[in-house]
């Protein structure tokens, strides 16, 4: 791999740090932001619901902004969003934090959908690192987001906004590494042949690896938003509650740079994909049966959710012939797995609502591990 092609790497791994940060950076903040702002716990998984919610209604468009401007052009104005969203949130009155919400969750779906089409694009023939550098650095930057953004509120006293706006502020360093990226302007020729949306919707693959996408994104953002008010509601200090979503976060990362490579080796990933599942079966029930060993479930869990997403983002590559045909699989899937996703974090909310406790939100999240088999 030449100068370019790291400079290429290293301009994917300064975006995917960006593409879940700014989401994972809220649910430590959460029980200070609801009695802030009067929410109720449903109320406040919408925080981590909407951009999710983006990722399933924007990810079509995602995938045309790609055509239209080229991938490199339209990968810069995503965390160019992310960065405007962040200032937005910041504003004074709560209405401002839903639009700046929807903002980030606008520019990480541009993110989400092109990295494995420019990974097509820029690695061909060697689509497990890339993927698997990718899905890492996503996971390292929501590690590191939930790690600081309590301190940074707190230790540090900058508050909930000041926090929120310093971890979005990175997406500027990632757009200033990406410009090199977008002297190499890459659209679709016109005389490519794409299959016709109708066609990508008939495909039996895709509604499997859309399904499979949705369950483990529900079950991701339901823990991502939830697991620091589960442990403090159990007595676990603020502090301790984020560094287990922490944890939950960083664990992730050796098994996405670890999976990627294993699917490309083998034409039949189902077997790779129930070991995964059964990782996440595992830790959720652990956290119904015997909530005191959370750390220990906080690192099964984290190391299937590392695995659950790069699986996923490498069968997105693998699965699609050329890069058009990753642009459209990774729109379509997106767009269906991400719908059913957003419902993840609202509906454990309101379920936890509606209850004495966590138990019931614990077994539903259960009950979608077997959906996710």
């Amino acid at each position: 791999m030449g100068r370019g092609g790291w400079l290429t790497l290293l301009g994917f791994v300064l975006l995917a740090l960006n593409l879940r940060a700014a989401i994972a950076a809220v649910p430590p903040l959460l029980p200070d932001l609801q009695v802030d702002l009067g929410l109720d716990r449903s109320a406040a998984g919408l925080l981590t619901a909407l951009p999710v919610l983006c990722f399933g209604l924007l990810s079509p468009f995602a995938a045309l902004l790609g055509r239209r401007v080229g991938i490199e052009w339209a990968l810069l104005a995503a965390m160019l969003g992310i960065v405007l969203g962040s200032l937005t949130r910041t504003l004074p009155h709560p209405g401002w934090l839903l639009v700046g919400t929807a903002l980030v969750g606008a520019g990480i779906t541009v993110g989400n959908v092109l990295v494995p089409s420019a990974v097509k694009q820029h690695f061909p023939g060697r689509p497990g690192l890339a993927t698997g550098l990718s899905t890492a650095s996503m996971t390292t930057g929501a590690t590191v987001a939930a790690a600081v953004s309590a301190p940074l509120a707190y230790a540090m006293g900058w508050g909930w906004r000041g926090s929120l706006l310093a971890i979005g502020a990175f997406a500027g360093v990632a757009a200033l590494g990406w410009l090199p990226q977008v002297r190499r302007r890459h659209t679709a020729p016109a005389v490519e042949p794409q299959r016709s949306g109708a066609g990508i919707l008939r495909s039996p693959v895709t509604w499997q690896v859309a399904v499979f996408m949705g369950t483990q994104s529900m079950l991701y953002y339901a823990i991502l938003t939830w697991l620091p008010s589960i442990l403090r509601d159990q007595g676990v200090a603020p502090t301790r509650a984020g560094a287990a979503l922490a944890v939950f976060n960083l664990l992730g990362i050796g098994t996405a740079l670890v999976v990627p490579t294993l699917a490309v080796r083998r034409p039949d990933q189902r077997g790779l994909a129930l070991v995964v599942c059964a990782g996440w079966a595992v830790g959720v029930l652990g956290l119904l049966a015997l909530p005191t060993m959370y750390l220990l479930w906080t690192v099964v869990a984290g190391l299937a959710q590392g695995a659950a997403l790069s699986l996923t983002l490498t069968l997105l590559v693998v699965r699609a012939r050329t890069p058009a045909s990753a642009r459209q699989l990774s729109g379509a899937v997106q767009s269906i797995g991400y719908l059913l996703s957003a419902t993840g974090p609202v509906l454990f909310g309101a379920l936890r609502d509606a209850t004495t406790g966590w138990d019931l939100p614990l077994a539903a999240m259960a009950v979608v591990t077997v959906l996710m088999a």
